[in-house]
Order: C-alpha cells, then sequence, then structure tokens
C-alpha cells in the first residue's frame, strides 16, 4: 500500500459585496472613525494573531492624534485626500487616491484633512468599531467574522 498525502478541501471565500459603498457615519464631535468589517484569527502556526480589514473616513477637522501603535497596520487610500504627520520623522505626508501606507508596532502619527477622504485598511487586532452598514452581510467562508 503506497503513502499518499491527502490534501485538505479548500476553504470557501468569505464575500461580502457592496462594503466599499456603505456609508460610514462620523460620531458628532470627532473628524474620524475607523469602520471594521472582517476579522479572522489567522491560522498561521507561528505565532497566531487577529487580522481585521475595515475602512478609515475622515472629514476636515480637529487633527486626530492616535496612540502609539502596538499591531501592523496598512493603509490604501480610495478617495480624497487624508494627511499623515510621522511624529519619529515630523514628516507630515500628503496621500490622496492610490497612495500607500504602512505603520509599524512602534508607530506614532497624527492624522487629519482639508477635504476628507477614505482609505481601506487592515490590521493586526480583533475589531475596535464595527461597521454600522455591514453587520450579518458576509456571504461564505469557513468562519463569519468575530464581529
Amino acid at each position: 500500500m503506497s503513502a499518499r498525502s491527502v490534501s485538505p478541501a479548500p476553504v470557501p471565500l468569505t464575500i461580502i459585496k457592496g462594503a466599499g459603498q456603505e456609508f460610514i457615519p462620523i460620531p458628532e464631535g470627532e473628524s474620524a472613525i475607523v469602520a471594521d468589517f472582517h476579522s479572522v484569527r489567522t491560522q498561521t502556526s507561528d505565532s497566531p494573531t487577529y487580522l481585521t480589514s475595515g475602512f478609515y473616513r475622515i472629514q476636515a477637522g480637529p487633527t486626530r492624534d492616535i496612540p502609539t501603535y502596538d499591531y501592523e497596520e496598512t493603509k490604501f487610500v480610495l478617495n480624497g485626500q487624508i494627511d499623515i504627520l510621522d511624529e519619529a520623522t515630523g514628516t507630515t505626508h500628503h496621500l490622496v487616491a492610490g497612495d500607500w501606507a504602512f505603520f509599524h508596532v512602534g508607530s506614532k502619527a497624527q492624522f487629519s484633512s482639508k477635504s476628507g477622504g477614505t482609505a481601506f485598511f487592515a490590521v493586526t487586532r480583533p475589531v475596535i468599531t464595527l461597521h454600522p452598514g455591514l453587520k450579518g452581510r458576509e456571504e461564505g467562508g469557513r468562519e463569519k467574522a468575530k464581529l
């Protein structure tokens, strides 16, 4: 009898149709908000962590001083304009649609905008603020997001 390698069954994708079309309300008195819409516990064997994705929306208003990052984050600007002050260098980066930024553990940044903007992000942390328009809209997948 020969030893055969058995491949595990493929895992279905998780899909949220129209995720980028949902309005993200910013609370009164705030200038920005995150709207997490999917989070899973990673299956990596070295050191599993959360992988959460969502949208970041900012409007003109006061600068948002973010605590020092204790997770990694990648941000891709979809529309508008987002200013990010990198406190490590003192440089303010003016990001527009198509620009990308990565925040390391230990990064410190301040966010502002003259006109508003939206970015897609992925972070290695659990959900902070659930996207109000996307709760329960996942299709398929091995497990639903832990929202």
